[in-house]
């Protein structure tokens, strides 16, 4: 699910963390209807919790909703991590909520959900 290819792209690390909290409200959008709207943010911190060795900086999601933190914070929180290193992060991070998805709806939900998300997430090539 990963938009930016290599380390030259010119997205911005603002840019990125739009589009994935973006990416991550849809599913909430979607997901709520079906599964309350606690069920994105207890998947978004599960995912979290289960990748924050890999990717550090996402430790900031374990412990609070995503929904808690607005972008000025989390730019100041991730100053120090590229926009490649940034969409790697949150790609997995998206890649592990699906996953949680899957088990708690099978393909009800996920499939086209993970395709319009993907789609979205093209624009921030």
């Amino acid at each position: 699910m990963l938009p930016i290819h290599d380390n030259s792209s010119s997205v911005s690390r603002e840019q990125v963390t739009e589009a994935y909290l973006k990416a991550i409200g849809l599913i909430d959008e979607r997901v709520a209807p079906y599964l309350g709207k606690a069920t994105t943010r207890v998947l978004v911190q599960s995912a979290a919790k289960r990748i924050k060795d890999t990717y550090p900086f996402l430790s900031c999601l374990v412990n609070r909703p995503y929904t808690d933190l607005i972008p000025s914070v989390i730019h100041e929180q991730l100053s120090g991590i590229t926009a490649y290193e940034l969409a790697q992060g949150l790609s997995a991070l998206l890649d592990e909520c699906f996953a949680g998805l899957r088990e708690l709806t099978g393909d009800l939900i996920g499939p086209p959900l993970h395709e319009e998300v993907t789609h979205q997430l093209q624009h921030l090539q």
